[in-house]
């Protein structure tokens, strides 16, 4: 195995060269000539950036790095090739996302802009984010599609070791090796994420915030801290409403989380202090901030009956306007969230995908609840972590959303939360016994860690 002495890189060369290689192949089978760099360099440069990510956040031998990393390029290779499969037909990404038209014109307009023309170019606050990430690919390599697809695709690949090392830390390695398969397998996860949508970066910053979060609440680190920071605050430049509600989940876990009090609420200062002063004193993420903080229930209601008078809308009459109205919906509206649509809410084939979508999520359901009942005993409260930006998320989402073709791409942001707790209730689904050794361990180590 040929591997860089200067970062330790667990994968042969030949491997790096194959998967370009065929990326290179891919692209140029798809796209024309004149697109063939936009999608062959940010490929090339997502590849490495993938191997040493994952060399930096695996901790156990070269066998373990090597499967890790074999997902992670597959991931990537399955997200890019998806990609450019649905952006060869425009009536199938109308079908399947039609917001990448609006993304990329938006984007095109902002390059024209840079270069002069005399346009004055509308970005809607909260998604501004994804808007400037095309126009930078754009300015460089042309405005091709194309290019944003490989960044997607690298950024999807990107939640397997991330996750796959909070899982470990959570839970152990051997939970930690059925993130990648859940990845992988799972049907949203491998739509929505590889289009020209927000999805894959929303979801990248929402799990590289729940990583530094999970750090935290093993001990105080800078670092971590301001990973964390910056990667709420660029989340809300993709998805701000998702942000908001995460962010106060999520630094009110690593508050709560932690065995020792005075190191908890510290962490849980700092990180609220730093988030705020990126957002109101630097600026980065304040339109979305100011957009999703200044939200009332009558902007909700009205976003939730326009949605469901679409095609695959539903309950386009229930009213959400009052506190004592939107809390007697939470019940149905967080099921239909979490668990539908329901075959009988399935009218026509074009709406079969969602039904395919949420029969993965039934057949998950079981290990994910298997793993909440043994996370509880494992890690005790550091589950807040996870569960408070979790109730968060599908208590706002299941207000705002009436559209089951919108559930089903908006599900994944729950769903990421709750892929340790899956990947745990799986693994002691397949050997009970053995993984009970290795919590010991975990346990063990993790006290260690604590002391």
């Amino acid at each position: 195995m040929t591997a860089s002495p200067r970062f330790g890189l667990p994968v042969p060369g030949w491997l790096i060269a194959l998967s370009l290689a065929f990326c290179f192949g891919v692209g140029a089978s798809v796209v024309g000539a004149a697109a063939i760099p936009a999608v062959v360099a940010p490929a090339a440069v997502g590849i490495m950036l993938l191997v040493v990510l994952v060399s930096r956040l695996n901790r156990h031998d070269t066998a373990a790095r090597r499967r890790l990393t074999l997902w992670t390029l597959g991931s990537f290779a399955v997200h890019l090739v998806i990609g450019l499969a649905i952006n060869s037909s425009a009536s199938a990404v109308t079908y399947l996302g039609g917001d990448a038209f609006q993304y990329h014109r938006g984007a095109a307009e902002i390059v024209a802009r840079w270069h002069g023309a005399p346009w004055h170019v509308v970005i809607p606050p909260g998604k501004e984010g994804f808007y400037y990430l095309l126009a930078g690919l754009y300015y460089v390599f042309g405005a091709h599609q194309v290019a944003g697809l490989a960044v997607n695709a690298a950024l999807s690949a990107a939640l397997i070791p991330i996750s796959t090392d909070l899982t470990d830390r959570m839970f152990g390695e051997r939970a930690a090796r059925y993130v990648a398969p859940l990845f992988l397998l799972m049907p949203g996860f491998l739509v929505w994420t590889s289009q020209l949508l927000r999805e894959a970066p929303t979801l990248f910053f929402l799990t590289l915030a729940l990583s530094c979060a999970v750090r935290l609440t093993e001990r105080t680190s800078v670092g971590a801290l301001i990973v964390l920071s910056l990667s709420l605050v660029l989340l809300f430049t993709f998805r701000a409403n998702v942000a908001l509600v995460g962010a106060a989940g999520i630094i009110a876990g690593v508050t709560l989380g932690r065995a020792r009090v005075v190191g908890a609420v510290g962490t849980g200062i700092a990180t609220l202090s730093l988030t705020a002063t990126l957002i109101l004193a630097v600026g980065v993420g304040y339109s979305g901030y100011a957009l999703s903080s200044k939200a009332n229930l009558r902007q909700v209601d009205y976003i939730r009956s326009s949605l469901g008078t679409s095609a695959s809308g539903y309950a386009a009459s229930v009213d959400v306007s009052t506190p004592g109205h939107a809390i007697s919906y939470l019940p149905r509206g967080v099921t239909n969230y979490l668990l539908g649509p329901f075959p009988w809410q399935v009218h026509g084939l074009r709406q079969l995908p969602a039904l395919v979508d949420v029969l993965c999520v039934w057949a998950l359901l079981p290990s994910a609840v298997r793993g909440l009942s043994a996370a509880r005993r494992l890690v005790g409260r550091r589950m807040l972590v996870f569960l408070l930006p979790f109730g968060g998320l599908a208590v706002t989402l299941a207000l705002f959303l009436g559209n089951f073709g919108t559930i089903v791409r908006e599900r994944l942001q729950v769903t990421v939360v709750l892929v340790p707790f899956i990947a745990l209730g799986l693994a002691r689904r397949h050997g009970v016994e053995a993984l009970g050794e290795s919590e010991a361990e975990h346990e063990a180590g993790a006290e260690l860690a604590r002391l």
